[in-house]
Formats: structure tokens, sequence, C-alpha cells
């Protein structure tokens, strides 16, 4: 009966190898044909390249200093991180750790390489490959309120995001750990992006006047003779509260249209390119310099697509094997 289990076991273990082994040639393919990519396309200058193509550039992560924020298990000041979330799965041999959800701090970050232009890029979907390793937290789900502040912070602002990950406490006895893995990009790190460049940003529609911007043009109005002369519609003297408003509205529209003209001058005149998923091309990002990044992507491809195929031929001969004793 034990020895009819562990046949069970083996033939389970060899078809999910099998599997494996095929996935792992196919994406070792496809990494290697992005690095020939990569060595292709020459690096581009943000302000001269061309829209519309795939296009590889170099820069420094930039952000103003109001938007820079703690990365939330290491507590690096950052510009952008990704958090994910991983979940320890336990068989009767072994235990491994298992991906079940992800999220951004934001949707994307610029980047600006000297030329007098800057690039946005929404990561989602991008293959991201990093140098050193992500910080690292881990706990049970019968110990959550022994998590970091900005860690549970984080995963609460982002509960809407996490399909998988619930920040519910259990019994000791029936707890399940969990690992989060960080990582992040400060102000000023290099980093490389190819994918496909699209044009900067498009001129925002009118918005609707904002109660606060009605707040402060009916101060102006208030307060300036020459606009209550102006919106003194009967000449008495006297601004009534009708006249007020219809003051407010207008000059608020004229200060929200102000600002959204400015608003779209610096961007337009500044972003130059917006990179983002577009199937079938290519999309990476990493804060590892070229020919290092190269030489990684040659190394783990070279592994896949020599590993791929050997664990699938050897589960492939003991699945024929065992088929070949049963019948």
């Amino acid at each position: 009966m034990d020895s009819a289990n562990s046949i069970n076991e083996m033939t389970i273990y060899c078809v999910i190898g099998l599997g494996a082994g095929i996935y792992w040639f196919v994406t070792g393919f496809r990494e290697l044909k992005q690095k020939r990519t990569i060595q292709d396309i020459p690096t581009s200058k943000i302000s001269t390249g061309a829209v519309g193509t795939n296009v590889e550039i170099k820069g420094q992560v930039i952000c103003d200093d109001d938007k820079v924020v703690p990365a939330p298990i290491s507590e690096t000041p950052s510009v952008f991180y990704s958090i994910e979330i991983q979940k320890l799965v336990r068989t009767k041999n072994s235990s491994y750790w298992k991906t079940i959800d992800n999220f951004y701090s934001d949707k994307g970050f610029f980047v600006d390489d000297g030329s007098g232009a800057d690039a946005l890029v929404y990561i989602e979907g991008a293959t991201v490959k990093r140098k050193g390793k992500p910080a690292e937290f881990q706990l049970a789900s019968n110990n959550f309120s022994s998590m970091p502040p900005l860690l549970s912070q984080a995963l609460t602002q982002n509960a809407a995001k996490l399909k998988h990950f619930k920040m519910k406490s259990t019994s000791w006895l029936f707890s399940d750990k969990y690992r989060f893995l960080e990582w992040y990009f400060k102000p000023g790190d290099f980093i490389y992006v190819l994918g496909f460049a699209e044009s900067g940003l498009k001129v925002p529609k009118r918005r609707k006047l904002k109660f606060q911007t009605f707040l402060k043009a009916k101060k102006l109005v208030a307060a300036d003779p020459k606009l209550k002369k102006r919106f003194d519609s009967n000449k008495d003297g006297v601004l009534s509260p009708e006249e007020l408003e219809w003051g407010a509205k207008v000059v608020g529209e004229q200060l929200s249209a102000k600002y959204d003209q400015k608003q779209t001058k610096e961007l337009v005149s500044k972003t130059k390119m917006i990179f983002k998923r577009k199937k079938p091309h290519p999309f990476i990002v990493s804060n590892m310099h070229e020919e290092n990044l190269v030489k990684s992507i040659a190394m783990t491809s070279t592994l896949k697509m020599i590993g791929g195929p050997v664990v699938a031929v050897a589960c492939l001969g003991y699945l024929a094997f065992t088929l070949k004793n049963f019948l």
C-alpha cells in the first residue's frame, strides 16, 4: 500500500515536473529574445527618441520632495515601491513560498536622463530585473498585531487591490505563515527602461469647479474693489449674495483654466515619452547597468533552456516507464 502511494505521489511530481520543464524552456527562450532585443536597440535620449517604436532609455528616477514616501518594511525614503505577498504552502514532504498577491505604491514614476525631457513609466506588467535582495518580513496570521505600522497601513490602504490576501487574524492552531517582500526605487536611482514609447501627456479636459477654488475666488472678489465693481450688476455699490456667487464662479473658472494651462504646459514640455505594457512589445525595467542586465538574462535563460528540457525528459521517461509497467 505504501509502495503504491509512493508511486502515485512520484507520478504527480513527474507530471508537475514535466510542465515546469516545458515552462522553463519557453521562458528561457523568451528571455534570450529579450537579451538580443536589448543588445540590438541603441540607447535614445528622451528628448529626441522616436515615439511609437521600441525605445531604450537610461536615466535617474525623479520626484518632488513631497511625493517621497517611506517604504513599508525598510522605511527607506522612496519614489516608488512594490510589496509581494507570499504564503507558505506545506506538502507531505516539503514546503515552499507561493506568491498570492502584490501591489505598488503608485501607478508609476518619472525618469530624467538630462536631455531636458522626462519619461513617465507605468510599471505594471513590466519585467522587473533588480540587483540585490528585497527587504523581507515574515509573520503568522495569528500575530498580525506585531506587523510594522507602515506595512499594516500600506496593506489597509491597498486592501481593494488584494485578491487573495486578507489581514484577518486567526488562532495559532489554524494560522498561516506569510512573507512580505519589498523592493523600491529611491530618488536619484539609476534606471534602465526598454519598451514601447508612447507620446507625452494629453491636454486634460476642463474640470468641474472645485469648492476650494470657488471659496478662494469668492474671497478675491469680496476683497478686490475692481472685481466688486465688475460684478455689481445693479450698480448700487454693494455686492448682493447672488452677485458675489456669480463673480466667484466666473473668477473660479478663470483660476482653474489658468492652472490647467500652466500644468499642461509644464507636463507636455517635459514629458516626452510614456512607457507601459503594450503587447507584443518588450517591457523591461531594471536598476542594473545594461551590461550587467544582459549577463543576468543570459545566465538565467541558459539555465532554463538547458535545465528545462533535462527535467522534462527525465519526468517523461519516468512516466513512460511507469505506464509500461502498469500495462
